[in-house]
């Protein structure tokens, strides 16, 4: 091939890749990761037609059960918050509507998962001395001693 045609096929290529991926992102058909800082948490999502993927919304915290409630819960705000200010603003191009409405949807139809961790209620006589039952029987099972027989009658009250 000579030069000029090796020039002038770049050329198209380079014209074609360039209106593909004009396309592409205008249509948002890739997944798109993103992550954002807000009021102090790392927020990670991703996105593709324009839609916000639910399960990908803080997906590297879900092991962690409070930190990943905790991400959720500023998620569905950081929408919320996101969705306010794009939507007041007036000379957004054709991009910045899409993510306007993005979030918005997200705003409206996101579920953050909500996760109260408190401490054990204290047992109850009833449940303390039902457990000491419980323990004796397992050692009466183990050991038939006389001794550890009488233990069981004390402790299960027969």
């Amino acid at each position: 091939m000579d030069p000029l045609s090796q020039l002038f096929a770049a050329y198209l290529q380079a014209a074609s890749n360039n209106i593909a991926d004009q396309y592409m992102d205008s249509m948002n058909t890739t997944v798109t990761t993103q992550s954002l800082i807000y009021n102090d948490t790392q927020i990670r999502f991703q996105h593709q037609l324009w839609k916000i993927r639910p399960k990908s919304v803080c997906s590297n915290l879900e092991q962690q059960a409070t930190q990943y409630s905790k991400c959720t819960q500023q998620a569905k705000a950081m929408f919320t918050e996101l969705c306010t200010q794009l939507s007041s603003m007036d000379n957004l191009n054709q991009k910045g509507r899409k993510l306007s409405n993005m979030y918005c949807n997200a705003s409206l139809n996101y579920k953050p998962m909500i996760a109260y961790i408190s401490e054990p209620k204290p047992k109850s006589e009833k449940e303390l001395k039902q457990k000491e039952c419980n323990l004796m029987i397992l050692k009466a099972m183990q050991d038939s001693s006389e001794e550890v027989l009488k233990q069981k009658e004390k402790a299960c009250g027969t």
